[in-house]
């Protein structure tokens, strides 16, 4: 079978679901990757050539197809190949740039070479779908547990991967409870320090001024203390403009989000409504006032430990104490 995967980076996530399949079929499947990022095309071709009555069944890759000049005549030329117990998998890599706009899309005339001869599995995930249903599919679980698991460990694809995997041997079968796998999955810094954020606005405190004292990661715990001002505020503004109606219907707060999701953009692409949803408890804590206050303060702290006229930990640690 021929395999075509377009999409951004989650295609990786998709190339090793397809790896572990083929594999499981096939489990003494020879590998033989590819990249054509540094021009290993011609070799990619003599592997898919040499057919053997003899050998067994290979499964060949070709990763970053995007960097294939004309790629149209790469695909009309692999259509001449007879090819025989051989599985071939190609990877082509588009992204989204910051006005949201696909760089370098699959070209249309190459679609036309592809169709009939390769299954094509097109992804993204722009708005966070991607990985979330992936999530949901390997650990079996539902979409709030996926959500919580993709904060906990991160943004990067392939330790998502490897936690999945990990936490999949571990159960060997059994189903999956944080509470099971809490002592083996590898939490993420910036998870933890959500956490951490989220206990001060609560107003428990005296666990994360602990924790700062002996970390001293006052620079990281103060960018996400700031950014979570802003999500707050943003928030705040829409509920007092009533576009937010209620705090605690999620299906009306996803009509309102999706409305206004521009508001809510991050070097990923745009935050997953659920997660902003679970922001919404805090807003009914502060008023907009306030929050303006906060995170001005944020800034000014930030402003002057850049600018040598102040200790970030005491600064930070009153403000802490403050809020």
């Amino acid at each position: 079978m021929n395999y075509l995967i377009i999409g951004d980076s989650t295609t990786e996530l998709v190339y090793k679901d397809l790896i572990n399949k083929l594999t499981v079929e096939t489990p003494n499947i020879l590998q033989k990757t590819f990249d054509a990022g540094l021009k290993e095309e011609s070799l990619f071709f003599q592997s898919i050539s040499i057919n053997s009555m003899f050998g067994g069944k290979e499964v060949l890759i070709l990763k970053r197809a995007e960097k294939i000049d004309k790629i149209w005549n790469f695909f009309k030329a692999m259509n001449n190949f007879n090819i025989l117990n051989k599985d071939i998998i190609i990877i082509y890599n588009s992204s989204l740039n910051e006005f949201g706009k696909e760089v370098k899309p699959f070209p249309k005339k190459a679609r036309k070479e592809v169709e009939g001869n390769f299954k094509l599995i097109e992804v993204s995930d722009k708005d966070g779908n991607t990985t979330t249903n992936y999530i949901i599919n390997t650990l079996n679980v539902d979409k709030s547990t996926a959500l919580k698991f993709k904060d906990m460990v991160g943004g990067d694809l392939s330790v998502l991967h490897q936690e999945i995997q990990k936490i999949n041997n571990f159960l060997d079968g059994d189903s999956f409870t944080f509470e099971k796998v809490v002592n083996i999955l590898t939490i993420s810094k910036e998870y933890n320090t959500f956490d951490m954020v989220k206990e001060v606005l609560q107003g428990n405190k005296e666990n994360t001024l602990l924790h700062l004292t002996k970390s001293k990661e006052h620079i990281f715990f103060l960018n996400i203390l700031t950014g979570e001002f802003l999500n707050l505020l943003k928030l705040r503004v829409l509920f007092e403009e009533g576009t937010i109606k209620s705090t605690r219907n999620y299906n009306s707060f996803k009509i309102a989000f999706e409305k206004n999701k521009n508001l809510f953009k991050n070097k990923r692409g745009f935050s997953h409504p659920y997660v902003i949803f679970l922001k919404l408890p805090l807003i009914e804590k502060f008023d907009s006032i306030t929050l303006q206050r906060y995170l001005n303060k944020a800034l000014d702290i930030e402003a002057k430990f850049k600018s040598g006229n102040g200790e970030l930990d005491i600064m930070l640690e009153t403000f802490i104490l403050e809020i």
